[in-house]
């Protein structure tokens, strides 16, 4: 991991993964970007690849109900910090929230499904959903190194050729946009500004009974200080560090701050890699219209 301020530490990087997933919007062009797709418009697509992903599974023998779209469930705040007063004290960090989308889906008609058929038609449910590995694989090599490896067969991949019309070229290039994170977060913690809003953050957080250098501290913190307690007071225990939080972001700035300079940074980052986000964004745009024909608009 790179050197990062001292106040922050190489935290910062481990928590901006953990908000979001490592995720950046793609644009096709650093200095103009394209318009980004919506929330709804994504939500399109996902509805699109379960419709696909189902007929698929019907076409070998089997059953299957299209997930809903994941949607903005996790969605709480900042690249770096939870800044959302409102939502912190209905959800804390979102752990009930996810623990029910999870026991839904675990719960779900799929699941169940699976669960009813013999050893011998769930793995070959799993194949044609997912794939067999003997039938070979899709790699794609990360911007900080590593690979990502898929299936090549399977109804999700059906799926996504339909959509993308070049399943192989939308597994490259959105291996990369979804990856570019790590490559300028380090720059962005490091800057003067926001180092200066994360020192208010921390003294707004000490001023408040909570001793943190930043936020990524409290999610770490979070599991020893609620060790032992029952689930209610392990979730007050979540809400009032979470609103706390959520507090001095608003009173340091620290999440204006980052928004700010978010942007700048990121820019940064994606002029290294300008030809494969412009053919994310065309593959994207592409696979939008494929649904909009498929399950038209809402």
């Amino acid at each position: 991991m790179r050197r990062t301020v001292t106040a922050l530490g190489t935290g910062a990087v481990i928590a901006l993964c953990a908000l979001t997933a490592c995720t950046v919007p793609a644009t096709t062009d650093p200095a103009a970007p394209a318009p980004e797709l919506t929330a709804t418009q994504q939500d399109r697509i996902e509805r699109a690849e379960e419709q696909l992903v189902q007929t698929c599974m019907t076409g070998h023998g089997f059953r299957y109900w299209p997930e809903p779209p994941a949607g903005d469930a996790e969605e709480h705040g900042t690249d770096f910090v939870l800044d959302d007063i409102a939502r912190a004290r209905a959800q804390g960090y979102g752990s009930r929230v996810q623990r029910g989308l999870l026991a839904r889906r675990q719960r779900g008609p799929n699941a169940t499904y699976r669960e009813s058929l013999s050893a011998r038609d769930r793995a070959r449910y799993s194949a044609a959903l997912a794939g067999d590995p003997a039938d070979g694989a899709l790699t794609a090599e990360l911007p900080t190194g590593g690979t990502l490896v898929t299936p090549r067969g399977g109804c999700r991949a059906t799926a996504q050729q339909e959509l993308y019309g070049d399943r192989a070229a939308w597994f490259r290039v959105n291996g990369i946009a979804m990856n570019l994170t790590p490559l300028w977060v380090p720059a962005l913690v490091e800057d003067p500004r926001f180092t200066e809003a994360l020192t208010a953050w921390s003294a707004c957080m000490r001023g408040k009974g909570h001793s943190f250098a930043d936020p990524r501290a409290v999610r770490t913190a979070l599991p020893r200080l609620t060790e032992g307690q029952r689930e209610a007071k392990a979730y007050a225990t979540e809400v009032r560090l979470a609103v706390a939080e959520a507090i001095c972001a608003r009173d340091s700035a620290l999440a204006d701050t980052a928004r700010a300079l978010k942007p700048v940074y990121v820019a940064r980052a994606r002029a290294r890699y300008g030809e494969e986000l412009a053919l994310h964004g065309r593959l994207q745009r592409a696979a939008l219209a494929r649904a909009e024909d498929l399950i038209g608009r809402d």
